[in-house]
């Protein structure tokens, strides 16, 4: 017997001795199945998400201002300039 065969007989004598229970039980099994399929799915769709988002506009999410500093002065009227040039 080959090793798919056998996990699938396995996965159908468990499946027949949990319906001897009533079959509540296999559907709170299926519910809760699907429950954590669509958890793993809307974690991964969510990350996917903020990965685009960070893609596309990392530099603006995460940039921060840019301060210029001298010390023991101010600064010329060139390096003001300057520094309105760079906006």
């Amino acid at each position: 017997m080959s090793s798919a065969h056998v996990n699938l007989a396995l996965a159908w004598r468990l499946a027949r001795r949990d319906l001897r229970g009533g079959i509540g039980r296999l559907g709170l099994f299926l519910a809760c199945l699907a429950l954590g399929v669509a958890a793993v799915a809307a974690v991964g769709s969510v990350a996917a998400a903020i990965r685009a988002g960070l893609d596309a506009q990392g530099g603006t999410v995460l940039g921060g201002d840019v301060e210029v500093q001298l010390t023991n002065r101010d600064a010329g009227p060139a390096e003001r300039r300057w520094l309105d040039a760079q906006g």
